[in-house]
């Protein structure tokens, strides 16, 4: 088996661990445990953009009785934060997953 070099660039449209450290003040936007899976969007000099399906947000329409409401939403999850990242290519349901088939995001 030919070994190479991950780089971060093949994990963007996949599902993966992070690992985080650190990270009491991403519990503002639900992220409560230190490892959590994600659907990974891309990435930047900041960090890892990540896909939540049903993330919450107040209901500004006044359309309906709920407070809030669940949208999909694009997170910055800054470098900062990631201690480790643990990627399984070739894994059913890890490389490139359907978002509807997973429970996604935290």
């Amino acid at each position: 088996m030919d070994k190479k070099m991950m780089e971060i660039k093949e994990v963007v449209g996949d599902l993966i661990l992070l690992v985080l450290d650190g990270h009491e003040p991403l519990k503002k936007i639900g992220i409560d445990s230190d490892k959590i899976y994600v659907y990974v969007n891309g990435y930047d000099e900041n960090g890892m953009w990540i896909h939540h399906p049903k993330f919450r947000i107040p209901n500004l329409t006044g359309k309906g009785k709920a407070k809030t409401k669940k949208v999909e939403a694009s997170i910055l999850i800054p470098w900062g934060f990631i201690v480790s990242i643990a990627h399984f290519p070739g894994e059913e349901g890890y490389d490139f997953p359907s978002p509807f088939d997973q429970e996604i995001g935290f």
